[in-house]
């Protein structure tokens, strides 16, 4: 947006530039016009010199309004493409703001799944015994927080190992804490 605005600038100058020479050309052609025809001079050479200079200052004033018409075309261009990219400006400005909303919609809905399921937690943690709740701890902080895991077809889901027929049925058992031989997770089916 920037950029187009000062190419517009630059254009809107370029514009006015070549508007001021041509504004200058005519006041030059005038005054050269009206001393030709104005009669104070008399002499036939100095009019034929007048009338030669006169005719150069208009073939000059030609290529004058010619660039002024280029500069009017390029400033109608860079007008256009900056209303272009100001509408557009506009468009990812109205949805960068919808992102917003939406974003601090979902951040409201994910503290309020984070208190609801901390109390959850709370509420669990209760019936755990404290030398349980060590060992849960100590696992979430040395498996990357994933201290539990489900069991799969006699496997282990977290590392794949295949769980003995005794593990397996110990891990079946709720009031009983069983670890995979493999990768010392809690186990649980379910």
């Amino acid at each position: 947006l920037d950029s187009s605005r000062k190419d517009r600038d630059q254009a809107a100058k370029a514009l006015r530039k070549a508007e001021q020479a041509v504004q200058e050309q005519r006041l030059k052609i005038e005054r050269s016009e009206s001393t030709l025809y104005g009669g104070k001079v008399v002499n036939p050479k100095e009019l034929q010199d007048l009338q030669l200079e006169a005719e150069s200052l208009k073939k000059y004033l030609s290529i004058l309004e010619d660039q002024q018409l280029e500069a009017m075309f390029e400033f109608d261009d860079e007008e256009l493409k900056y209303q272009e990219v100001s509408a557009s400006h506009s468009d990812i400005i109205a949805q960068i703001a919808h992102q917003n909303d939406a974003l601090v919609e979902e951040r409201n809905v994910l503290l309020q799944d984070m208190t609801r399921q901390e109390s959850e937690r709370l509420a669990a943690a209760s019936n755990i015994t404290p030398q349980e709740m060590r060992i849960y701890d100590n696992l979430r902080q040395k498996k990357n927080g994933i201290a539990v895991a489900g069991v799969i077809e006699r496997t282990c889901a977290a590392c794949g190992s295949t769980l003995s027929a005794a593990i397996f049925s110990s891990a079946q058992m709720p009031n009983k804490i069983t670890r995979c031989a493999a990768c010392g997770r809690i186990l649980y089916v379910g």
